[in-house]
């Protein structure tokens, strides 16, 4: 097995082409790469590059990757489209005026850049649009530290996003995803050792206490965008909403054959969460 970084690098160009990275850089997700392969360790613990190297993988299948990846991530055969990129770290509006940016793992769909920003995105205008947020976790457990409202936490966060994301026009996405990602160990079936496990089957089981989180937190539209509007029915979008799960297990071991495959299992089986 070669480097990971190195044919990651080489093989940058074709993986570009449907990958889309917004904050994070290139660079520097390639140096850690490095400097983690410099050193004798075990296990990879870093979620940003496990989630980068997969993405990666993917999208070095092409077309064909980033649908396979689609169909996992939201459990359903979605419509397909030969220009559909994976979004990788990138920033929807935030629907609260006294929250920040929810920085999403990774986002797949009708998705557009917004404002010829890197890290913005929007819901592209085209017929039936859908769309799929995901929350990588590999031994952290999901945030509560929301400091304007201390109820609140990042797996709400991201399905009020999902469920607000609207095009320029002003239109939602008619299919709403959101994908918890995670090692096969903490599955939201098994025992529980993570919040997020609890709440993923909480809301899972009941859309009423989706929008019981949400409707709890001291709601202030965001007006910093204009045009942008929050939904005038909250439990319309919810219909529309469908919870996934899926482990990291799972999406390696789908891998298409690409120039990456090989290296990317091997890495996958040398540094994988054993436990």
């Amino acid at each position: 097995m070669g480097r990971i970084s190195e044919n990651l690098n080489k093989s940058r160009s074709i993986i570009n082409e449907f990958l889309h990275i917004g904050y994070a850089k290139w660079d520097d997700l390639i140096a850690r790469l490095e400097n983690f392969e410099t050193k004798n360790l075990n296990e990879l613990e870093d979620e940003q590059l496990w989630t980068f190297l997969l993405r990666c993988g993917y999208a070095a299948s092409g077309a064909d990757g980033v649908q396979l990846l689609s169909e996992l991530l939201t459990g359903e055969k979605v419509s397909r489209k030969s220009d559909r990129k994976i979004w990788f770290e990138v920033l929807p509006i935030p629907p609260r005026e006294n929250e920040g940016n929810t920085h999403l793992d990774l986002a797949i769909g009708d998705i557009s850049l917004r404002d010829r920003t890197c890290s913005g995105i929007e819901l592209s205008c085209t017929e039936n649009p859908w769309v799929c947020f995901c929350e990588m976790k590999w031994n952290a457990d999901i945030s509560t530290t929301v400091s304007y409202d201390v109820t609140r936490n990042q797996l709400i966060r991201v399905i009020e996003n999902a469920i607000c994301f609207q095009s320029r026009q002003n239109q939602y996405a008619d299919a709403i995803y959101v994908t918890m990602v995670s090692p096969a160990i903490f599955d939201p079936g098994s025992r529980k050792s993570r919040l997020y496990q609890y709440k993923f089957e909480e809301y899972s089981c009941n859309a009423s206490m989706i929008l019981s989180d949400i409707q709890d937190c001291a709601l202030c539209e965001n007006k910093s965008f204009p045009g942008w509007k929050y939904p005038a029915d909250l439990v319309q979008r919810i219909s529309c909403l469908k919870l996934n799960w899926i482990s990291f297990e799972q999406l390696f071991e789908n891998l298409l054959p690409s120039v990456l495959k090989d290296d990317l299992s091997c890495f996958w089986n040398k540094y994988r969460k054993k436990g």
